[in-house]
């Protein structure tokens, strides 16, 4: 089948074209802007893509049309597949049905944490020998791409609660209908399309509504919103973790001199990681207790995470320029930032950090998190917001910069390089010529 996929370019749907292709489909797809890591990644699939959406494709016989949720009625290609008998449809349900629907299905849901986890799970589960398929929105260092199809009855799949496309405005993870469902955190995003936290809790509760009962809920303890979910009704097994010793749950983490255990109130084992900060604890600690779920050694997974080097653009170290580390983070939301930065600070005490935040997200742009970004940057030394020209809001804050150029983050970086150690970049789309200007 000869099958064209618009929005390629995203984690996701590139995730699906590798699969689609590992099925023996004929892929080729379609973005307005592709970039790394997913364009380099889609290369080395050897998978044909072409930037903007040219409709002269639908001259050739394509069979099928898969539709990434970026795509929106108006848009020109849009309009000439719906005026074509060219069948379409979205990334989710074609998973769904040519692939999760033959396989126990493992996902990892939360506003933050989504694609550490899902990939310390894969890997976790291939460490062991269980080969499992995956479809993780990043690329995990551990494996040689973001998705891949194996034999193996397990697919371990990153959970979104963003919508699925434009004719279909549930969930993508709706689709999943999973065995294991891990709930790492639930915060306000995507104000876009939900319009508060309630909305949010209420959408989670659809996913929970399709656990089956022999499945398993493995969730964050600490957050009150998912409280707040479980407290709706739960009619699978649940499995809790959290930080806070005086609290009854299944699993206690604790930490200790940079160093943290996880315990089953019975025995306590030392988690050795390359990964720094709580909330990559809590990820580690949720896809250990995936894992455990179907029977892997505690044993062989702390081997398996101690071997585990990440994601990129998590927090990933990019190099040194003078004497300045840089940090590149997907980091997007006021929560998400301020855990990377404690997580800078406390591995590398007195040193001053210069965070970097770019708004491109749409919740960002629209100033959902203009109160509470401001915070999260201010536990850096210094911090500058690189506002989008469609965000009509501002902020008053002598502490942080807001500028609208790359020039002028450069400008401020040369005058203040003395007081400058580490420099923390973070936003949810590419950084690559900002990285490259400040390399220079």
């Amino acid at each position: 089948m000869k099958i064209h996929i618009l929005g390629i370019g995203g984690t996701f749907m590139a995730g699906i074209a590798i699969i689609a292709k590992q099925l023996g489909h004929e892929v080729t797809g379609s973005d307005k802007n592709l970039y790394d890591p997913m364009k380099s990644v889609l290369k080395n699939e050897k998978i044909n893509f072409t930037e903007g959406y040219n409709p002269r494709f639908l001259k050739q016989s394509i069979d099928l049309i898969i539709v990434g949720n970026v795509m929106s009625r108006g848009m020109n290609i849009i309009e000439k597949i719906l005026d074509s008998n060219i069948k379409y449809i979205s990334g989710p349900q074609w998973l769904y049905e040519n692939v999760l629907s033959k396989k126990y299905v493992i996902a990892v849901s939360g506003t933050h944490g989504k694609t550490t986890t899902s990939s310390l799970v894969a890997w976790v589960l291939k460490y062991s020998g269980l080969n499992p398929s995956y479809l993780i929105g990043g690329q995990p260092m551990n494996l040689s791409s973001p998705a891949k199809l194996t034999k193996s009855k397990y697919f371990v799949i990153e959970a979104d609660e963003y919508d699925t496309s434009f004719f279909d405005k549930r969930s993508k993870y709706i689709h999943y209908k999973p065995d294991i469902l891990v709930i790492n955190n639930i915060e306000f995003d995507h104000a876009d399309i939900f319009e508060d936290i309630e909305a949010i809790i209420k959408n989670f509760h659809h996913l929970v509504r399709i656990i089956p009962k022999s499945g398993k809920i493995i969730y964050n303890e600490d957050d009150k919103n998912i409280k707040k979910l479980i407290k709706k009704g739960v009619w699978s097994k649940l499995i809790s973790l959290t930080t806070n010793k005086n609290i009854k749950s299944d699993w206690l983490l604790s930490e200790k001199n940079e160093s943290f255990f996880l315990s089953d109130r019975k025995k306590t084992k030392l988690i050795e990681s390359n990964l720094i900060g709580l909330h990559n604890y809590k990820n580690i600690s949720l896809a250990i207790l995936v894992a455990l779920q179907i029977k892997v050694p505690l044993s062989k997974c702390i081997k398996a995470i101690k071997a585990f080097k990440g994601v990129k653009r998590r927090m990933e170290f990019m190099g040194t320029k003078d004497h300045i580390m840089i940090f590149d983070d997907f980091a997007h939301h006021p929560t998400e930032i301020q855990s990377s930065i404690q997580s800078l600070k406390r591995k590398y005490k007195n040193k001053n950090i210069l965070s970097i935040c770019e708004i491109k997200s749409n919740s960002m742009i629209s100033g959902a998190h203009k109160t509470n970004l401001p915070k999260a940057l201010k536990l850096s030394n210094k911090s500058i917001i690189i506002k989008s020209p469609l965000s009509k809001w501002s902020i008053s804050d002598n502490d942080i910069k807001l500028f609208n150029d790359y020039k002028k983050v450069i400008d401020y970086i040369n005058k203040n390089k003395s007081l400058i150690d580490i420099i923390l970049i973070m936003s949810n789309k590419s950084t690559t010529v900002l990285r490259n200007e400040i390399e220079k």
